[in-house]
């Protein structure tokens, strides 16, 4: 607030920063200042007012924020667990894991065998013995006295692994050993073989060609000038000179069948398995060998981490919730309750309980071990919820997650939707004579859903907003569709729909303070501007007035002078 003085020497008015506590030189004896500064700050008392209501603001929106954070960790932890329709979201009773048993007394069966699995593979059990490893072909020359000495050798010569790229290398009079693996490997990419130096001794160097993929013979054309004779890589008639190790494909059995790869990653036996074969103990001449059991199942720690995870998520929300429903000795709010008494809050805590009491007659969140403390945090048996896993993961994951079932095959679910009341329809699809679709429609309605390629889309304003369906068949026909969210998609959907930093119910509320607040801040500006404006006015006014008071008392002296001058002159 900018306060004026006055001078009492002149009519004019300055605006400093500071009030000065009194005008001593005032002929009348007032401080201007002080009434100017008065005057103002009564008109900018309701700028004050608006400036606190700001503040009261933007602590419940960093509240509202918090909040906010919260929510969208608990949605994260939520999702895990509702068996979500859309394929880019983590799905833990989806991810699998295998347990590997067997081997033998020496070497266990991790060590023989890798395997990771894809999410959604088919659970079960299978042997696997692994009989024979991939090897790469390796080929060594004769040895040479220096590695960078001219070997006076010139021409040319092909090379490349069986049925891939072949390349040709040029040899020149100067060139020496080291400079003939150069040109080998500046070829690699496209032949897959490497050349290496090995020096055996002081003066004795040794060419080393290796395929980089195993089960592939190396392969040698086009040498009319007998290079790779003279190296000692070949023989006259083109055989290997020296054969280090010879090119095998690996040998596994499954499940009784005998299967042959060139590789000992083996990703095409098993649908979403991928098997890394590290060692065998196969012995060809007895037929025997280690064999090793492999379980595919759900990942069943993932889950048990995940449950923990929503649970802690879970009780951050509570917390925060207990927190702004906090009371003061006074029965009034607590000081930290900003949101006490909020709508929104309570209509999301509501909705968190109604999920967390959902049940379909025999499973429960005390099915997994999971149970209320008093106040109202959610704590975990371990015990219990190892067992439920163990023992009842289907119907757990159904108690969860979302559950989206179809008459067809040919009918699959690609969005979920938006709503999560539990669907039961019968979906008339119809064919055009071109194998496309239609229309489609419940009841004879089909204005329920648009139509694009294989997709049928419940439109916006129906109970099937959201939902995205994929139909891969070429007749017309009736399908029976139900779907049922469970608990952890419920607390999903609520925790979403107020906490997404979009468009959710909590960013509205933020988006509505912010917006309040910034017109707030312009009426206390412009309370604040008229307000200075005010105080000038009157400085000018009290200057004048000031002025007018010196000038009567400067009269007055001239007058007293006078009198005093004619009764002496009497």
């Amino acid at each position: 607030m900018a306060v004026s003085t006055i001078s009492s020497s002149t009519s004019s008015s300055t605006t400093t920063t500071s009030s000065s506590s009194s005008s001593t030189s005032s002929v009348t004896g007032l401080d201007y200042s002080a009434l100017v500064a008065a005057a103002v700050a009564a008109k900018e008392t309701r700028a004050d007012s608006i400036d606190s209501e700001v503040s009261a603001n933007e602590t419940k929106i960093s509240a509202y924020e918090e909040f906010q954070t919260l929510l969208n960790t608990l949605a994260t932890a939520a999702e895990a667990l509702s068996n979500p329709v859309d394929s880019s979201s983590t799905n833990l009773f989806s991810e699998r894991t295998a347990y590997l048993s067997g081997g033998s007394s020496s070497v266990s069966a991790d060590d023989m065998l890798g395997v990771s699995v894809d999410d959604g593979t088919a659970t079960g059990t299978h042997t696997i013995v692994i009989k024979q490893l991939a090897t790469a072909e390796k080929l060594g020359s004769t040895t040479q006295t220096s590695q960078t000495g001219a070997l006076n050798l010139s021409g040319s010569f092909s090379l490349g692994l069986a049925d891939g790229s072949t390349a040709t290398v040029s040899v020149s009079s100067t060139d020496s050993l080291k400079d003939i693996a150069a040109a080998i490997n500046k070829q690699s990419d496209s032949t897959n073989i490497s050349a290496s130096i090995i020096q055996v001794s002081d003066s004795a160097y040794e060419l080393v060609l290796t395929a980089t993929d195993t089960g592939k013979a190396i392969e040698f054309s086009n040498d009319s000038s007998g290079i790779l004779t003279s190296l000692g890589v070949t023989n006259s008639d083109g055989s290997y000179a020296d054969e280090l190790t010879a090119a095998q494909g690996s040998e596994i059995e499954v499940d009784g069948i005998d299967i042959q790869r060139s590789s000992n990653v083996i990703s095409d036996v098993l649908s979403g398995v991928t098997l890394d074969l590290y060692s065998s103990d196969y012995d060809s001449s007895t037929d025997t060998g280690s064999t090793i059991t492999m379980e595919l199942t759900a990942n069943l720690s993932a889950i048990k981490s995940g449950i923990s995870t929503f649970v802690t998520a879970y009780n951050a929300v509570r917390n925060f919730i207990s927190t702004q429903q906090a009371t003061g000795t006074d029965g009034g709010p607590a000081s930290s309750a900003v949101l006490f008494a909020d709508s929104q809050v309570r209509s999301i805590s509501t909705a968190l309980q109604s999920a967390l009491n959902l049940t379909d007659g025999t499973y429960s969140i005390a099915s997994l071990g999971i149970s209320f403390n008093s106040d109202n945090t959610l704590a975990i048996d371990s015990t219990t919820l190892d067992s439920a896993l163990s023992d009842n993961l289907d119907d757990l994951e159904t108690l969860l997650g979302f559950n989206y079932s179809s008459s067809s095959t040919e009918l699959t679910m690609l969005r979920s939707p938006d709503s999560t009341d539990s669907l039961s329809f019968d979906l008339d699809i119809t064919m055009n004579d071109d194998g496309t679709i239609a229309s489609a429609g419940v009841n004879g309605d089909t204005s329920l859903f648009t139509i694009s390629g294989t997709r049928i889309i419940g439109n916006d304003g129906t109970a099937y907003a959201g939902m995205s369906l994929v139909y891969l068949g070429s007749q017309s026909m009736t399908v029976s569709v139900s779907t049922s969210s469970g608990l952890a998609d419920l607390i999903h959907n609520t925790s979403d729909t107020a906490g997404d930093t979009d468009d959710g119910t909590l960013q509205n509320l933020i988006d509505t303070l912010t917006d309040y607040d910034t017109d707030l801040t312009s009426k206390a500006d412009d309370i604040r501007s008229r307000a200075e404006a005010y105080g000038t006015q009157l400085a000018t006014y009290y200057a004048k007035l000031e002025a007018q008071a010196q000038t009567a008392a400067n009269l007055l002296k001239t007058l007293k002078a006078y009198s005093d001058s004619s009764s002496s002159s009497d």
